[in-house]
């Protein structure tokens, strides 16, 4: 066996501490992509229903639905089975904070229909908040 020299060692390290982080990066990018999708599209989905009426609405409502039954879907195929729950209270944070926001975008709908300032503060808020769990889960 031959002795490592200090900087070989430091070089080694560095190596490892290089592929650490991408290993890590490369497993984060379904969570962030999905959490950043998730708040874009039920953001403008609220948006676009709290100002739309008739087939706006509708087109607002089943397009809101159908993009979001495929985030699902994606996202489900992407973690091959990894369960992002498990992960612990950060997912459920996530989840609850989003819920959230985007139920106070639905009340917004449902009782201020038309509302461009109440649609936009609420709607923006579901934004902001999917971002930033975005930005957190990126870090972690």
């Amino acid at each position: 066996m031959t002795e490592i020299q200090p900087s070989e060692a430091r070089a080694l390290l560095t190596q490892a501490d290089r592929l650490s982080r991408r290993a890590h990066d490369a497993a984060r990018w379904p969570y962030v992509a999905f959490i950043v999708a998730l708040g874009a599209t039920t953001s403008l989905g609220t948006f676009a229903m709290g100002l739309g009426t008739g087939r706006a609405f509708g087109a607002a409502y089943f397009g809101t639905i159908t993009v979001v039954t495929a985030l699902v879907l994606w996202f489900t195929i992407a973690i091959r089975g990894r369960s992002a729950f498990a992960r612990g209270r950060r997912w459920t944070a996530y989840i609850a904070a989003w819920a959230v926001t985007y139920c106070a975008a639905i009340a917004v709908v449902a009782w201020v229909h038309g509302s461009v300032l109440w649609s936009a503060v609420t709607s923006g808020a579901v934004l902001v908040v999917a971002i930033a769990c975005a930005a957190w889960e990126s870090r972690s």
